[in-house]
């Protein structure tokens, strides 16, 4: 993929941003090796995994929880230059990602190079949902990656169907999906050109996780999801700092106090994903009943019959 670093404009479906607030996107692919990406600030954006923890105390709701992970394949991964003589991008990221988790402007354009991330403030509470215990048992935890599941771009509501699998353990499952917003942009068809003064993210979609096998059979937990095939956009200037939410979406605000409990609170269960979801596969499926029967147990074999 050809590298796109273009001098951005100052406007772009935000309205006016302020002249100074100006930088240079790039997408980028990491496989090109002939590529010379040094010096830029680099994100990917994100997805989600659904991470079905067991429950606290017996007899207990299992919890599913909403946490980003770095999205997958083409344009999902950027990074940004400042224009000359103009306040500069700095970000901060989760633990060993590329997951923007805070991003503002510096006041002084000074190479972004020297310098350091800033510690970052994070929300107070990850987006979690319940559901009743079925009473059948299977080692948690799971992972779903839902971008397997939203693998084409669809603005529109609808369903999605999958199995996850591990170590010979299959579960069937259903993702009803809600419409991207009205404003958003699909990822590939992002003009970067036209992108000064804003920073863009994985549209946020909520969606309802069903599973339709044993041992979780009919349970359901409603979150927030993250769809890189989407972005949504928000003005950033010099008087402001955007921070990630911990499942999907941002705030904007003019600083806030870092809470260093809840970032590493999050950094631990975004890490945990991460690594659920290596062992989990997930399998798109056309329909419910494909996903039901790829996660039947197989039938014994018939015992033999002595003579």
């Amino acid at each position: 993929m050809p590298v796109l670093a273009l001098t951005l404009s100052a406007l772009w479906l935000t309205g006016c941003s302020s002249p100074e607030a100006q930088w240079r996107y790039v997408e980028f692919d990491p496989q090109h090796a002939s590529a010379d990406y040094g010096g830029l600030s680099k994100f990917t954006l994100a997805k989600s995994i659904l991470l079905l923890q067991p429950p606290s105390e017996p007899g207990t709701a299992a919890a599913l929880l909403s946490l980003p992970a770095e999205a997958e394949g083409a344009h999902t991964q950027f990074g940004f230059q400042p224009v000359v003589g103009t306040p500069v991008m700095q970000l901060s990221t989760l633990d060993s990602t590329r997951l923007v988790h805070r991003l503002s402007l510096a006041q002084a354009a000074v190479p972004a190079a020297t310098r350091a991330a800033t510690p970052v403030a994070v929300p107070a509470s990850i987006d979690r949902a319940t559901a009743k215990p079925s009473g059948a048992r299977l080692a948690l935890p799971l992972a779903v990656d839902v971008q397997r599941l939203l693998n084409e771009p669809r603005r529109e509501a609808g369903t999605a169907y999958g199995v996850v699998e591990n170590s010979g353990n299959k579960v069937a499952l259903e993702l009803a999906y809600d419409a991207v917003p009205a404003d958003t942009i699909e990822t590939r068809l992002l003009d970067l050109a036209k992108a000064s003064g804003i920073y863009f993210y994985s549209a946020c979609r909520t969606a309802t996780l069903t599973f339709l096998s044993v041992p979780f059979k009919h349970q359901q937990y409603t979150v927030t999801v993250a769809d890189p095939n989407f972005v949504q956009t928000v003005a950033l200037d010099t008087h402001g700092q955007i921070t990630s939410h911990s499942s999907c979406g941002v705030d904007k605000d003019a600083g806030s106090t870092e809470d260093p409990v809840a970032l590493a609170t999050l950094n631990r269960a975004v890490a945990q994903a991460r690594s659920v979801a290596r062992a989990w596969d997930t399998l798109p499926m056309p329909n419910p009943a494909q996903a039901q029967a790829e996660a039947s147990p197989m039938p014994p074999p018939p015992a033999a019959v002595r003579k």
